[in-house]
């Protein structure tokens, strides 16, 4: 990322609705070059934009940091299977006391257990772990794709079939856009 590239993602940090006229208006560079420069970062898959949730919003949602040591031979495999499991919004490699953290996000006290004594326990290779319950955040956003379908419940379907794509207004119905 240059420094043009680093100011188009400065600028959505700050406000990710803002439009690609304005972002080429305060960086001083034409519209065309915003919408070329946006789309060649996603297409690498070096940049995102994303709805994203204050979790002290969300009182039933609960965020843990898990500490874990792992089978030092396993350690690339462990992380990619711990980051895989749905409670799971991050995982990183570590240096000091643990291999592994994991940032989790649960919606209960017995869903946290369920991670920890059920889900984690499944991973080949984690020795050990400790989980840190955190009592108030400052600043930690939760991706919203990711907050709906874990409090979808009867909404999973829903969910599901916006994955698919859009749905096809029946002709005559719906807003017209001049």
């Amino acid at each position: 990322m240059d420094q043009i590239d680093l100011q188009i993602a400065y600028l959505l940090g700050k406000d990710g609705r803002m439009s690609n006229r304005e972002i080429a208006r305060r960086i001083g560079i034409a519209e065309g070059t915003v919408r070329q420069r946006l789309a060649g970062l996603m297409e690498r898959g070096v940049f995102r934009v994303s709805a994203q949730v204050d979790i002290e919003e969300v009182p039933e949602a609960h965020i843990a940091l898990v500490g874990l040591k792992i089978d030092g031979r396993r350690l690339e495999e462990c992380a990619g299977e711990v980051g895989k499991l749905p409670s799971v919004l991050t995982t990183m490699i570590v240096t000091g006391r643990y291999d592994l953290i994991a940032v989790v996000l649960a919606l209960s006290r017995r869903t946290l257990v369920e991670f920890v004594t059920g889900q984690l326990s499944r991973v080949a290779g984690v020795k050990d772990s400790e989980t840190y319950v955190v009592l108030r955040n400052y600043g930690q956003w939760v991706p919203a794709d990711k907050l709906s379908r874990m409090m979808g419940g009867e909404l999973g379907p829903a969910l599901e079939e916006l994955d698919r794509g859009p749905k096809t207004q029946p002709e005559g119905k719906g807003r017209t856009t001049p």
